[in-house]
């Protein structure tokens, strides 16, 4: 009787053993689909893609006058003007004291087509109130911030996103340094910078 339990014990273990056997064989045996993905990359487009997203849509406009075509607005065309979702130059139309080379430079760069800008000095605030126009009717709706500048400045374009991007695009608000200089010039005359 005892012979029988360990026959059938043996028998049972036997059966147990092939069966972990053909389950082996059967697992080696199958092909099996090698699938090799780049977590770190996956990763990594998605964080820039997230921060895409984030980030604010800037409009930048870039006051100027037709004499510095071909020094600073090269300059801003070639640097940072581009960084900006869209640009364009707010300059008065002035090919009839152009050089033919201003000319074909104009032909390259985005001009913004404002009418009736009277050039000088001493008539910014027109420009600058122009180009406010020009982009409150175009591109009202398509923008987040819209920045002025001027084509003597340099601007880096992502610092002043990540800073955009902490505000609140649904307040009114202007950024900037008001600043008022008293500059005395002979003959006792004043003059102010604001």
């Amino acid at each position: 009787m005892l012979l029988s339990i360990n026959k059938k014990r043996s028998i049972s273990i036997g059966i147990l053993l092939t069966f972990i056997i053909l389950i082996i064989i059967i697992y080696i045996g199958t092909p099996t689909t090698i699938y090799s993905i780049d977590i770190q990359n996956i990763q990594l487009n998605n964080v820039e893609n997230h921060t895409k997203q984030l980030l604010p849509r800037v409009l930048c406009l870039i006051l100027t006058t037709p004499k510095n075509f071909l020094s600073r607005v090269i300059a801003v065309n070639e640097t940072w003007g581009p960084r900006c979702d869209r640009y364009f130059f707010v300059t008065e139309s002035a090919t009839q004291i152009m050089t033919p080379e201003q000319i074909n430079f104009t032909q390259q760069i985005p001009i913004a087509p404002i009418q009736n800008i009277t050039s000088g000095y001493g008539h910014l605030t027109q420009k600058s109130t122009l180009a406010f126009l020009f982009a409150y009717e175009k591109y009202f709706h398509d923008f987040d911030w819209l920045v002025k500048a001027d084509d003597d400045t340099y601007l880096i374009v992502e610092n002043l996103k990540a800073f955009l991007s902490q505000q609140n695009t649904s307040e009114p608000v202007t950024f900037g340094y008001n600043f008022k200089v008293i500059v005395k010039i002979t003959l006792y005359l004043y003059y102010v910078f604001v």
